[in-house]
C-alpha cells in the first residue's frame, strides 16, 4: 500500500532534489560574484529533504536565509524583497516565474511544472543557522534552524532505518485524508 499509494518514488525524489540543487547552485554562483548580496544561503528543507515526502508532492520547500539587518520585518514587504532579490539572482526567469505568496515566494519551473516554495528566514549570522521563519499559522516569526531540523530527522532515520520515515509518511497520508473528510481537522506535521 505504502509503495503504491503513499511514498514518493525514488526516481521522482531524485529528480526533484536535482531541480532544487540547480536552483541553489545558481544562487551560490551569484553569491560568489556578489558577496554583499543579502541572500546568504538556500537549503532544501521540508519533507523532500527529510525523506518523508508523499507521492502527492506538488512543490519543493527551500529555505532561503536572508541577512536580517537589511531585510524588512513586515511579512508582505519581506516577501516582495525576497522575490526582487531572487529575480536579480536568476535573470533567466521571467517575472511571472517568481511570485510572492502568503508566506513564501514560489519559483515555477516551466520544464517540470513543479514549483519551489522559497521560504525566507531572517538570519543574523548564527553559526548553527538559527533564524526567524514566518509562521504559516499567524504570520509571526518563529526561531528555527533548518540544518538542526534535518539533523533531527536524519538521526531518527539512522536509528530506525526501515520504519521512521515510513511511519511519518503514513501519518501524513492519514492526516491529509482526515483534513479532506473533516472540516477544521488539524494535525501539524
Amino acid at each position: 500500500f505504502a509503495q503504491d499509494k503513499v511514498n514518493l518514488p525514488k526516481d521522482k525524489a531524485d529528480e526533484y532534489r536535482a531541480q532544487a540543487r540547480r536552483l541553489r547552485e545558481k544562487l551560490e554562483g551569484y553569491l560568489g560574484e556578489h558577496p554583499d548580496f543579502t541572500l546568504k544561503k538556500m537549503m532544501l528543507s521540508g519533507s523532500l529533504a527529510k525523506g518523508t515526502a508523499l507521492r502527492s508532492l506538488n512543490d519543493i520547500d527551500v529555505a532561503c536565509y536572508v541577512s536580517g539587518a537589511d531585510a524588512p520585518k513586515d511579512v508582505r514587504a519581506l516577501l516582495d524583497y525576497l522575490a526582487e532579490r531572487l529575480r536579480k539572482a536568476f535573470p533567466n526567469f521571467s517575472p511571472d516565474q517568481v511570485q510572492p505568496q502568503t508566506y513564501s515566494v514560489t519559483v515555477s519551473f516551466r520544464g517540470t511544472g513543479l514549483d519551489v516554495d522559497v521560504v525566507p528566514i531572517l538570519y543574523d549570522g548564527d553559526a548553527q543557522w538559527y533564524g526567524n521563519l514566518v509562521s504559516q499559522d499567524d504570520g509571526s516569526f518563529l526561531k528555527t534552524s533548518i540544518p538542526l531540523h534535518l539533523d533531527f530527522a536524519a538521526k531518527r532515520k539512522r536509528a530506525q532505518e526501515k520504519h521512521f520515515a515510513q511511519v511519518v509518511r503514513l501519518v501524513k497520508f492519514w492526516a491529509r485524508r482526515m483534513k479532506q473528510e473533516r472540516d477544521g481537522f488539524r494535525f501539524k506535521s
